[in-house]
């Protein structure tokens, strides 16, 4: 018992000193920009942020530290050490992977780049130029315990699909999405990010009388390390703090976020879990290495797409019907939250009068006085409410305010909408819009590019 606290101890330790580790700070810095980004956007739409940068870094830290520590305990105990997993070679891969598009910073892709890598020098440039070993660099790469690193790609996927479920529907952003048809539909942006302090092993090969620490079972580690002691010398295991990152991106269009995240963390979970198998099955049988590195980027893409076309092959749920106007979204704090109405609520009346779109529901609120009557249908009851347009927690922006008045432009009316605590679903011609473009890896880099050289020809003149 008395070797189990003193593990435990040493762990706990570790495990808080990971929180000031400067690569933790990266990732927490990497996070907080995503963040921003969507705040952005919320802005652009509605003229008021949604959800709070500080609110999303407190529950990304929060569970991000919990699925490290679950993370961590896994790793400790199946005995995985850093030259067997590869972290430091995949940091500077998926940070690479990162300027070509934010969702390809994953291990499942940085993961199988490394391991690619590995085999590669391996079996093809190591035979060729056996003096290249030598070098510190390929010799690390050559140290990299392949099962090992795909355990590490499984297992922090299955906490991720974990973190999904708990919270992946937190701080849902509702947008307006134009399909190819033309039509513009409402939707609900899925991003979460999690930075996660870990502890991890470091393996050194000493004397056997230099052994000092707590003594491990026999059956510990359950992955044994590449390196092999020589004659009177033995393996050294040190815990140390490290650092990783995980994130879920994903569009809500024809379900809701909740059922949204439900579906995308149990198909994590499948590949997780194959992965995984996998990974410790190549321990004993080396034949499945080159499967298990194939399908640990390849399934993770197939996996995406899969999600995709799910997603699209279904009707938009957040369309305009033919009669009333429904809610995608009400905010909370707000005039409308006050007032009692619901996420998904249908606005058929304001004071007795019909509504047929956005325009109508924004202009017969303003029309009216303090009091406004709101009458609907919920889950296929009706309800009426009375909406008090200037209750306490409503914060007006006279300018945007009497603007709204006067303008019959589709962002005067959703900021104005907005600020009443409602998001509406989109006219399907509304000219305010996100569009779905298709991926261009290397647009980024192509636009860096094209501002060096704009830049450079402005220095020359």
């Amino acid at each position: 018992m008395q070797p189990l606290l003193e593990i435990g101890q040493i762990f706990m330790t570790t495990f808080m000193l990971a929180l000031f580790m400067p690569i933790f700070w990266i990732v927490l810095f990497l996070v907080y920009m995503q963040y921003r980004r969507q705040v952005a956007i919320e802005e652009k739409l509605y003229g008021r942020v949604i959800n709070g940068v500080g609110r999303q870094m407190l529950l990304s830290v929060g569970l991000g530290a919990l699925g490290g520590l679950f993370a961590s305990a896994a790793l400790i105990f199946l005995g995985l050490s850093l030259e067997q997993i590869g972290l430091y070679f995949i940091w500077p891969v998926a940070l690479l992977l990162l300027l070509i598009n934010p969702r390809y910073l994953c291990f499942a892709y940085a993961g199988g780049i490394v391991a690619f890598m590995v085999l590669f020098a391996r079996h093809i440039f190591e035979p060729l130029f056996p003096a290249i070993g030598e070098n510190i660099v390929i010799e690390s790469l050559l140290q990299i315990h392949i099962p090992a690193l795909l355990v590490l790609i499984g297992l922090l996927h299955l906490i991720e699909a974990l973190l999904i479920y708990v919270g992946g529907h937190w701080g849902t952003s509702p947008i307006y999405i134009k399909k190819r048809g033309g039509d513009v539909v409402g939707a609900f942006t899925l991003q979460r990010f999690w930075p996660l302090p870990l502890v991890a092993l470091l393996v050194t090969v000493v004397a056997q009388t230099d052994i000092v620490g707590v003594s491990m079972p026999d059956w510990w580690p359950i992955l044994q390390s590449t390196l092999q002691p020589g004659d009177a010398q033995s393996l050294q295991y040190m815990i140390i703090p490290v650092a990783a990152g995980l994130g879920y991106a994903d569009i809500a269009m024809s379900s809701t976020p909740r059922e949204r995240t439900i579906f995308s963390a149990r198909w994590l979970a499948v590949y997780s879990i194959i992965l995984l198998v996998i990974a410790v099955g190549s321990e004993f049988m080396p034949r499945l290495v080159f499967p298990g590195v194939l399908f640990a980027p390849l399934g993770h893409e197939l996996l995406i797409l899969f999600g995709k076309k799910k997603e699209d092959s279904r009707p938009p749920r957040f369309r305009m019907p033919e009669l009333g106007v429904p809610i995608m979204m009400v905010l909370p704090g707000t005039a409308a939250d006050e007032a009692g109405l619901k996420d998904n609520d249908l606005i058929l009346k304001v004071n007795g009068n019909e509504v047929a779109d956005n325009r109508d529901l924004v202009h017969e609120i303003e029309g009216s006085y303090f009091m406004v009557l709101l009458e609907g249908v919920r889950e296929g009851m009706p309800f009426s409410y009375i909406l008090k347009k200037r209750s306490q927690g409503e914060t007006l922006d006279k300018g945007l305010y009497q603007a709204s008045l006067k303008s019959d432009s589709t962002d005067a009316l959703l900021h104005r909408s907005a600020e009443l605590g409602l998001i509406p679903v989109p006219d399907p011609n509304s000219t305010v819009y996100l569009e779905i473009r298709k991926p261009d890896p290397l647009g980024r880099f192509r636009r860096m590019k094209e501002k060096i050289l704009k830049l450079a020809g402005h220095n020359l003149k």
